[in-house]
């Protein structure tokens, strides 16, 4: 409505808005998955949405196209992060178990934010948004933080393996060993 179209226009002024995201997600997973990367790509498209809501912040100052490239910036950089730190997780646990539930905490954690964004963009903040926008970019700032402590978390853990450091866990039963997962001294973890 800010933009000033109608929501007929609006619902079709979206269509290229995802099918870039879209494209923007395969893309980059294709890639990620190529160079067997995933934490750069992650800080990617919290940049990309960084800019995005940053021009919404200050939407009264800026075109309605630069606003509508905003919504390109989010939307894009959201399809291309979400993604990635999903696969990230699942690349970093070992095990049938360990995977689907650790996959299902994320899952069902991240998708508290759908109950958060019916209620951060109040009403009586028409059309600017400021608490919604400011929560949103926020929220994308914890996943960028996020990703970077799990980045020297993950890289620590593999120089203590490669120094020897958990292979005391070898001394456990030929049972145990067969099943620790990415608790198994050699399991390396993807960055």
């Amino acid at each position: 409505m800010s933009m000033g179209y109608t929501s007929v226009s609006a619902q079709v002024m979206s269509i290229p808005i995802f099918a870039v995201a879209g494209v923007l997600s395969v893309s980059t997973g294709l890639l990620a998955d190529r160079l067997k990367h995933r934490f750069g790509f992650a800080m990617l498209g919290c940049l990309i949405t960084t800019v995005g809501f940053a021009i919404l912040l200050s939407m009264m100052s800026v075109p309605v196209g630069a606003r509508y490239f905003a919504l390109f910036a989010i939307t894009s950089g959201s399809y291309i992060t979400l993604p990635i730190t999903i696969v990230w997780l699942s690349n970093n646990l070992a095990g049938h178990y360990k995977r689907a539930v650790g996959s299902a905490m994320q899952l069902g954690i991240g998708n508290a934010g759908g109950i958060i964004a019916g209620n951060i963009f109040l009403p009586k903040q028409a059309p600017t948004y400021p608490v919604g926008f400011g929560v949103g970019l926020a929220c994308v700032w914890l996943c960028g933080l996020s990703c970077a402590a799990m980045l020297f978390i993950l890289m620590r853990e593999n120089k203590l393996r490669e120094t020897g450091q958990r292979d005391y866990r070898l001394q456990e039963s030929a049972d145990e060993v067969r099943n620790m997962g990415d608790d198994h001294p050699s399991f390396r973890f993807t960055y």
